[in-house]
């Protein structure tokens, strides 16, 4: 009602108020004293410690140096594959014999 019959009216009154209309209209500046008081510490904390620690040093490393030493040992597995009869043999012997001396030992205790 009062912005239709007296459209002049509410500015005549946030002039008389001056400051104190001000403070009201933006809610006595708490949600600007909340953000810098507890907003952006906790997100520049939680990216510099959650994101950049956490996330890129510790999580991200784990996953590459898993990759990476999965790598070291196929590279290093896949030249027991010669093609070669006799390499092969020969594997299955070794293992024959690790798996016999296993149970001998198991046996023994």
């Amino acid at each position: 009602m009062l912005y239709v019959s007296k459209p002049y009216l509410p500015q005549k009154v946030s002039d008389a108020f001056g400051g104190f209309y001000k403070a009201v209209l933006n809610k006595y500046y708490v949600d600007e004293l909340y953000a810098k008081l507890f907003v952006k510490p906790l997100v520049d904390g939680s990216t510099s410690i959650l994101w950049q620690g956490v996330d890129r040093k510790v999580i991200d490393d784990t996953v590459n140096n898993a990759a990476d030493g999965a790598r070291d040992i196929s590279d290093n597995v896949r030249h027991m594959q010669s093609g070669n009869l006799r390499s092969y043999a020969g594997w299955i012997a070794a293992g024959s014999a690790v798996v016999i001396a296993y149970m001998i030992w198991m046996g023994v205790r």
